[in-house]
């Protein structure tokens, strides 16, 4: 996989990381993952242009098939039928929500975020279990995912993105209160204000 990686197969590596998963995710879990390597295929995929399939069959442009839409099929499928249904993590469901996003697969891209939101330290963390530096990094997930809302969200008709946006921040600051003299709990505040004159 890496061997594969490193002389650019992106293919070969894509076909090895799914082995790897197959063969040792039931008992090794998370350890048996490269997220490393998925991003770098997800990287290879979204190198290139987000054409349709149809008006590149129409132009007759040649797939490279180690980035765009040569790779994206393997990618896709790696992502869809073998890591995903054994294994998540924040860092897997950023990737697959990048992937989507690319296809212009808005709906399912605003999924993959939240559930990477709510795999993350900031939505799973209990009280007494974090410090300020671990909370300041929360912070910075939460201002992350109403971000990628209110650019995604727009985009999928029918859904009621500010509402959570706002749900998101409401729940995360009535679980930290504790950290209200933090100077990143006014960032949190002007978030709330902005979607509140949105």
């Amino acid at each position: 996989m890496i061997l594969s990686m490193d002389v650019g197969e992106l293919q070969e590596s894509c076909r090895a990381l799914g082995r790897v998963i197959e063969l040792t995710s039931g008992k090794a879990g998370m350890l048996a993952m490269d997220e490393d390597v998925l991003d770098r295929l997800v990287n290879a995929v979204t190198r290139g242009h987000p054409i349709e399939e149809a008006d590149i069959q129409q132009t007759g442009e040649v797939h490279n098939p180690n980035e765009g839409h040569g790779l994206y099929r393997n990618v896709m499928l790696l992502l869809e039928q073998t890591i995903l249904p054994r294994l998540s993590s924040p860092r897997i469901f950023r990737a697959y929500g990048r992937l989507l996003s690319w296809k212009g697969q808005w709906e399912h891209a605003v999924k993959a975020y939240l559930d990477a939101y709510r795999c993350s330290q900031s939505a799973s963390l209990q009280s007494g279990e974090i410090d300020t530096k671990n909370w300041q990094s929360s912070v910075g997930e939460v201002e992350e995912i109403v971000d990628l809302l209110q650019n995604f969200g727009p985009r999928v008709a029918g859904y009621n993105w500010k509402l959570q946006c706002r749900s998101i921040l409401r729940t995360f600051m009535g679980r930290w209160k504790d950290f209200e003299d933090e100077p990143e709990w006014a960032k949190l505040q002007a978030l709330q204000e902005e979607l509140r004159t949105q």
